[in-house]
């Protein structure tokens, strides 16, 4: 009965920490992602500025 209780505590806890896990990894992929076009764009402004010297 008491091995029951326990198994459900830690079923919790493991959802508890899979959600906050999942958020976490939505952050971290929004984070890089807008980190990734952010350097992106600023590499294309570099081009664009130098081509425009070039012609």
């Amino acid at each position: 009965m008491h091995l029951d209780k326990a198994m459900k505590d830690v079923k919790v806890d493991v959802r508890v920490n899979v959600t906050v896990d999942a958020a976490s990894v939505v952050l971290l992929i929004a984070t890089t992602t807008m980190a990734f076009l952010f350097y992106k764009q600023n590499k294309l402004d570099k081009q664009d500025k130098s081509a425009l010297r070039q012609s």
